[in-house]
């Protein structure tokens, strides 16, 4: 519980409506009150996530649908490696899902936006494509390039 001078003034001069209730049943209000605010904002949270979730899901599905899943997972994870830039060990690109990309996953929709994550893996799936046929002069890497805007959509600069 927050102890500072509201609170506490709260606790031991409260209001004419709560003089009948001793200083433990008023303790014990207080803590059901905050109880109740803590879960609140847990729900808050959590339907704001899964609507984030949701958002990036819809946004990936073509991706999946014409690269395939290991292939989307690896363009995902190359995406969280650009975000966690400054991480000492990145994550391997090895197109499972695995607990450590869900953790880092976790950690990426703390701190930003569902607009900036979905453009961090448009970067990955480019960056993955440049770099997996720039070698090959039979394939068209433009051509590539071109699919992956039309499945994910082009970069933002900021």
């Amino acid at each position: 519980m927050e102890q500072n001078y509201k609170t506490v003034s709260a606790l031991l001069f409260p209001e004419k409506a709560t003089h009948s209730l001793s200083a433990s049943q008023k303790f014990d209000e207080e803590l059901r009150r905050q109880y109740r605010n803590m879960n609140m904002q847990r729900t808050l949270i959590y339907d704001d996530l899964t609507e984030n979730y949701q958002e990036l899901a819809d946004f990936i599905r073509n991706h999946v649908l014409n690269a395939g899943k290991k292939q989307a997972v690896k363009d995902f994870q190359c995406g969280l490696n650009f975000l966690h830039k400054g991480l000492e060990v990145a994550l391997k690109e090895d197109g499972e899902f695995g607990e450590k990309t869900f953790n880092s996953f976790y950690q990426i929709f703390k701190y930003y936006d569902v607009e900036v994550v979905k453009n961090a893996v448009r970067k990955g799936a480019i960056s993955n494509a440049v770099i997996g046929t720039a070698s090959n002069k039979n394939v068209n890497t433009h051509n590539i390039v071109r699919q992956i805007e039309r499945d994910l959509g082009e970069i933002f600069y900021e």
